[in-house]
Order: structure tokens, then sequence, then C-alpha cells
């Protein structure tokens, strides 16, 4: 299984399995990532981008056809990395703390307000 280690803004590492293509889902939930694979394997720099990351109760429901892929897509994502977190209360704490330390491009325009 591939895998793929992402830290939060706590320090804490994660380690996410990696699906390059759509699949079957899983009916159980944990936070998941819309990435942009590493452009230059080879160096050091320029790793995987989480240009969306969410939590679900269900990864077969929201990822049967989420609305933001094709954003995600336009952006150069090829891969969904995968947490599996079955309590809710760690799920929303552990989007939290991914979602600070990588700040993905189209979680923050969702935030954004019209003045």
């Amino acid at each position: 299984m591939n895998t793929f280690n992402w830290q939060g803004a706590s320090g804490r590492w994660y380690e996410f399995e990696i699906a390059r293509a759509q699949r079957a889902w899983e009916p159980v939930g944990g936070i998941y990532m819309f990435v942009k694979p590493h452009d230059q394997p080879s160096l050091d720099w320029g790793g995987p981008i989480a240009l969306y990351a969410a939590y679900t109760d269900d990864f077969s429901r929201s990822l049967a056809r989420h609305d933001m892929w094709q954003a995600a897509e336009n952006l150069g994502a090829k891969e969904i990395h995968l947490l599996v977190i079955k309590d809710d209360a760690t799920r929303a704490r552990v989007e939290a703390d991914i979602l600070e330390a990588q700040t993905p491009i189209l979680n923050r325009k969702m935030l954004r307000r019209v003045a």
C-alpha cells in the first residue's frame, strides 16, 4: 500500500493511504485530500500539494461524485489521500490540524467572504 505522511499544525504526523484512481470507496469515515503529486520525485522540494481537504463519516458517499474533484483535477490533482478515523470528534480535530498546516487552495476559496 502506498502511503504519504502529512504534518499537522500541531507538529503531529498522519499517515494517509494514496489512491490514484476512482474505486469502490469504503463506507467508513475519515479525512481525505485531493492532492497534486510531487513534480520532481528526485528532488527534496516540490512535494505533493494538498489542494482540498475535508472529513466525512462515509467515504463511499462523499467521494462517489465530489463537487470539488473537477476543480482539484484542473489544478493538477491526480491522487486522493485517505486517513480512516472512526471517531467523529477525532476526525474534526485532525481535519482542523491538517487544514491549518497545509492551507489547501480550494479550502481557502471556500472561506472567502464577499463584503
